[in-house]
């Protein structure tokens, strides 16, 4: 028998009951990603997913469980994502690696802006949640897109700086407008996650990173 994040049984949970749970965890991340570990409460947390409070409990044993259930949701997301591109880029030139992932990291950051407002909620604080996060999933997407890079500065196609600046520029440059969507609207009247302006974004990161 697997137990999810939360700490609860998973395998032979009714429809029903993994239905509820998907519904607590998007509520977390969504509330967690606006307000942080500590602004976000469970009571609101219930109200957001439109289920009981008890409910919870039931499925988590604490708040850090369900905090950690949203974490794996995105991230786990993401990653299978990134890895099903890294096979179909495998035998790609760097260049080619590079573009194309900057098309998908502007692309997955508009679909899923929480993700970036979590990680700037939590990337604030030095605590035991920010280093589980890091070790859990942080770091495998640094081994990867810092391979990337690494192999464009050898070939020349970025200039030479350490890989953490490229990573942490590159990971800004592909998802804050989306991170900070309601301030660009406000200033701009334009609305980030129109498709067409998530395209002009992927394109306006290539031709900067790629000139």
């Amino acid at each position: 028998m697997s137990v999810n994040s939360g700490g609860a049984a998973s395998d032979g949970a009714t429809p029903k009951s993994q239905r509820t749970r998907e519904r607590i965890v998007q509520a977390a991340l969504d509330a967690f990603a606006t307000y942080g570990f500590g602004g976000a409460s469970t009571r609101q947390i219930a109200a957001l997913a439109g289920e009981n409070q008890g409910l919870i409990t039931y499925h988590f044993s604490t708040k850090e469980s369900l905090w950690k259930a949203a974490v794996d949701s995105i991230f786990l997301e993401f990653r299978r994502e990134l890895a099903e591109r890294m096979v179909v880029l495998a035998d790609a030139d760097v260049r080619t690696q590079l573009r194309l992932l900057l098309i998908f990291f502007v692309q997955h950051a508009a679909r899923r802006p929480e993700q970036m407002r979590l990680m700037i909620q939590e990337g604030k604080a030095d605590n035991a949640r920010m280093q589980w996060l890091v070790d859990r999933h942080v770091k495998g997407a640094f081994g990867i897109f810092g391979s990337i890079i690494e192999n464009a500065i050898e070939e020349g196609i970025l200039p030479k700086a350490p890989v953490v600046h490229y990573f942490y520029m590159l990971v800004g440059a592909c998802s804050l407008l989306f991170t900070v969507a309601p301030e660009c609207q406000y200033l701009t009247g334009d609305n980030p996650l129109d498709p067409a302006m998530v395209e002009a974004h992927a394109q306006a990161v290539v031709n900067l990173v790629l000139r």
